[in-house]
């Protein structure tokens, strides 16, 4: 069963509209990813999971960003995943690798275990769709995070 409530539609529609109206450097994405293994400790959510972003990129090796991260497939994960923070980029030819950091709230955050500061390691490639491969976890439990892999169609 696929649950996407009001919220979820209003919100992706949000997202979407403020990445065509913002200046180039600023861009909204709406994702899809699942974890391959399917194994992690500190997500009760089952695959796949969807993400809503806004990112500003205010140098060429640096970008500030805020995400939403749930899963459709269940009806109560609200509210999900939210961080905000930064990610450190090395661009090499069409992809980007990155390494960030960002919190979180677990107190608003209550289907995750993750406490603040998080921390992700990954790669892009692509421009208006975007591949990609991350691992986010909570620095305090290296082993506990989430490998995620999927597509970002981003909005600019």
């Amino acid at each position: 069963m696929i649950c996407l409530g009001t919220m979820s539609i209003v919100a992706t529609f949000a997202t979407i509209v403020t990445g065509l109206v913002t200046p180039e450097k600023v861009k909204t994405y709406v994702s899809l990813n699942v974890d391959p293994w399917d194994n992690n400790e500190q997500i009760n959510f089952q695959e796949p999971m969807g993400s809503l972003g806004i990112e500003y990129e205010f140098h060429k090796h640096a970008k500030l960003f805020a995400e939403h991260l749930s899963s459709p497939m269940q009806c109560d994960d609200h509210p999900g995943i939210n961080h905000a923070g930064i990610k450190l980029l090395a661009p090499i030819g069409d992809v980007t690798l990155y390494s960030g950091v960002s919190v979180n709230n677990s107190y608003i955050d209550n289907k995750d275990k993750f406490n603040s500061p998080l921390t992700s390691i990954g790669f892009e490639y692509g421009d208006t769709i975007k591949l990609f491969s991350e691992y986010l976890v909570d620095i305090n439990d290296f082993d506990g995070g989430r490998f995620s892999t999927g597509f970002k169609v981003f909005f600019k």
